[in-house]
């Protein structure tokens, strides 16, 4: 029966890569919350323009008041891109770059790329979270691109864990 309509055409099926209990008359996806939960959140990503991949590090990022992500990509290993988030930071802001940076520190012990910030100058500052791959560009291979790609979650964690941390929320951490 769905929860949503009552319906008796509910079938197991796969939506956005994940096996769920859908309605066959209103759509309404149910059974196991947390699949549920991973159902909306892809679909939330799909309808912001961000891969499944990227999108719990986009999340987590943008907890933070004075972080605005302006763009993200999980990197395509094919092409040799890899993957990135744009971010642009509010007024006073530049303590939670401070605060990412030593999360980031941290969370650098169990990746297999090390992530860093670098930041352009483009329309104001952008910062862009990165792997950084010890090479030069030419010679960064699929399997590089497709091990900081398997960062992506552990990353996101990271933050989601940190920013509610004290360290982080203390308004005088780096007051020098």
């Amino acid at each position: 029966m769905c929860d949503e309509c009552g319906s008796s055409q509910v079938a197991e099926a796969e939506v956005e890569g994940v096996a769920v209990d859908l309605c066959g008359l209103c759509g309404h996806v149910q059974g196991d919350e947390s699949r549920v939960a991973l159902v909306e959140e892809r679909r939330e990503a799909a309808e912001r323009g961000f891969e499944p991949i990227i999108y719990p590090l986009v999340r987590a990022l943008e907890v933070v008041p004075t972080f605005r992500v302006s763009g993200a990509s999980a990197g395509r290993p094919s092409l040799s891109e890899y993957p990135y988030v744009f971010l642009r930071v509010k007024l006073g802001g530049l303590i939670d770059v401070e605060r990412l940076l030593t999360s980031l520190e941290m969370a650098n012990r169990g990746t297999k790329r090390r992530w860093v910030i670098e930041c352009s100058l483009q329309r104001g500052l952008l910062f862009i979270l990165r792997p950084r791959f010890w090479k030069p560009v030419l010679d960064i291979s699929a399997l590089d691109i497709t091990e900081a790609r398997a960062d992506l979650p552990l990353l996101a964690k990271a933050i989601e864990r940190d920013v509610k941390l004290s360290w982080w929320q203390d308004q005088a951490y780096g007051a020098r």
